[in-house]
């Protein structure tokens, strides 16, 4: 029999995603699995917010306009950003997902995403944390 340790607050993610109905579908999805989330449709509105919000994970995807995803990223860990950070793609190669995690990604996902698999992964990554 498995335990499971209960946090003293929710996890806090923020979900960075273009797309709408994906943005809103991953968000209901997150939040009804007891996480918090905070969302932006871009890398430019996140940057561009008054602060970058605590967090304990980040969800990026890789095909945005203005900024890919791992252009994000490398902007927030040059801010100061050391969550745990899993890019989200459609457009899934090796050669990508080696760039991600040598630019500080901890796992790579494709779209569409498993739902348990992107559950267990944001588990793993926060218990590693």
């Amino acid at each position: 029999m498995s335990s499971q340790i209960t946090p003293a607050r929710d996890p806090h993610i923020i979900l960075v995603e273009d797309d709408d109905e994906v943005r809103r579908s991953m968000t209901m999805l997150l939040r009804s699995w007891g996480y918090s989330v905070e969302v932006y449709s871009s890398g430019i509105e996140l940057l561009s917010s008054r602060h970058i919000p605590a967090s304990d994970a980040v969800i990026i995807d890789y095909k945005m306009p203005h900024m890919d995803g791992l252009a994000l990223l490398k902007r927030l860990r040059q801010q100061g950003l050391t969550t745990p950070a899993i890019l989200i793609t459609g457009f899934y190669s090796n050669s990508l997902a080696e760039r991600a995690k040598s630019l500080g990604f901890c796992d790579v996902l494709e779209k569409p995403t498993i739902n348990r698999l992107l559950q267990d992964k944001l588990q793993t990554t926060l218990n590693a944390a």
